[in-house]
């Protein structure tokens, strides 16, 4: 901005001596000074349409209040390089539409790439949109500018909820679950010879003196889940997009503190006329239950069919945890279905 007015003000003075004077100098200069704009112009334009991009993100899904890591590389087809370039990059909430922004500053060589990185910091949980919005190139001397509206394919993530919410409190309400599985996850294992590193807390002692071999139990997790968690999302009020954040915080945490203890489980929530089961058995499975949940509650979107899917279970032998959106927590002990 300084040096467009500075380059005003140029221009200003040297009119007023041009308009007073007959000097053939006064003539050169500025002929001089309206050939190089002039040429300034049509370099940008010429530079400008050269230039083709890609957004790049490092990650399809982040953690809610963590910053998102944006890319975007450019390529220079022309014969000219770029010498100051301004991208304007949006984060787009695609739900609610709420956006940010961030501008990101670089230089190209001719017939060469670069890749321009910026951070943005999430806010709420849900499926965002990223994209660029414009590429303004400057002159040498930052005076003259050439913007251009970008057409590149746009990029979408999930920002995914927290997953450290204490949740032993829940957990210890669980009655026999909390006794089958809340001290010794591993209720079953493999013996195998004892290698460097080991826990000498794994050594089987009584096989070790029977077999005269150092011997470790190898501990495998529990196939069958004693526990289903049901959502209840009987939306009966409004609630905000921070309530339903807090809702995703707990439900996560939950899920994934049985998970760390070594226990698959179910979490079912109904999904208009029809009844979403999933079982939780590995990381895998847990990501892809909160992009499921954060697509039907945030996005509302209708799931697609393979998504979907009923599991017959023994449901006298399952400990329900039934949680709402209001925030309340009940067991439901086995029952017939």
């Amino acid at each position: 901005m300084k040096n467009r007015i500075s380059y005003c003000f140029y221009l200003l003075l040297l009119a007023i001596v041009y308009l007073m004077s007959d000097s053939l100098y006064a003539d050169f200069a500025m002929g001089t000074t309206i050939l190089m704009a002039v040429c300034s112009i049509v370099e940008l334009a010429y530079v400008t349409r050269g230039i083709r991009g890609r957004i790049q993100l490092y990650e399809n899904a982040i953690t809610r209040g963590d910053y998102v890591r944006i890319g975007v590389v450019f390529e220079n087809e022309s014969k000219l390089p770029v010498n100051n370039m301004e991208v304007e990059i949006s984060y787009r909430d695609s739900n609610h539409g709420k956006y940010k922004t961030m501008k990101l500053y670089g230089v190209v060589l001719a017939q060469g790439s670069v890749c321009l990185e910026g951070y943005l910091k999430t806010e709420h949980c849900g499926y965002v949109d990223i994209r660029v919005n414009y590429v303004r190139v400057w002159d040498l001397f930052h005076v003259f500018s050439w913007k251009k509206a970008c057409a590149f394919p746009p990029k979408s993530m999930y920002i995914l909820p927290w997953t450290n919410i204490p949740m032993t409190d829940v957990l210890a309400q669980a009655g026999d679950f909390a006794g089958k599985y809340g001290e010794d996850v591993y209720e079953t294992y493999d013996v195998r010879e004892y290698q460097d590193g080991d826990d000498m807390r794994q050594i089987h002692w009584k096989l070790t003196a029977k077999m005269d071999l150092l011997l470790v139990r190898e501990y495998l997790k529990t196939s069958e889940s004693g526990v289903m968690i049901a959502l209840d999302l009987n939306q009966s009020k409004k609630y905000s997009r921070g309530e339903y954040d807090v809702f995703l915080d707990r439900v996560s945490s939950l899920s994934w503190e049985i998970l760390k203890w070594g226990v698959s489980h179910y979490v079912t929530w109904q999904q208009g006329e029809q009844k979403v089961m999933l079982y939780i058995e590995s990381e895998e499975d847990f990501i892809e239950y909160q992009m499921l949940l954060i697509q039907n509650l945030i996005c509302e979107r209708e799931l697609e069919a393979y998504d979907l899917f009923e599991k017959i279970v023994d449901r006298e032998k399952i400990h329900t945890i039934v949680i709402g959106l209001d925030g309340k927590i009940y067991w439901e002990e086995g029952k017939d279905s």
